[in-house]
């Protein structure tokens, strides 16, 4: 098991983010979908390392029909 988390920022329209929460979520221990950050208006996503690949290529497949783009992925410094 990997101890090792990623950060990873996604810019989607407030009106995706149920749709892309309820995708992401729907496997078990898969991923964290924290919050937007008011600040960027970035939506946060914590992954671990082993998996961080799995949602990348996920998150594009899904990029055309929820309007998202992964703008950044880095590791996780611990701060929610």
């Amino acid at each position: 098991m990997s101890e090792i988390e990623y950060d990873v920022y996604v810019e989607i329209p407030k009106a995706e983010v149920h749709t892309l929460n309820y995708i992401l979520e729907a496997e078990d221990n898969f991923l964290n979908v924290r919050h937007i950050d008011p600040a960027s208006g970035l939506l946060k996503i914590i992954v671990i390392d082993d998996q961080l690949e799995d949602l990348l290529r996920l998150l594009d497949s899904l990029k055309d029909e929820l309007h998202l783009k992964v703008v950044k992925y880095e590791p996780n410094r611990g701060i929610l």
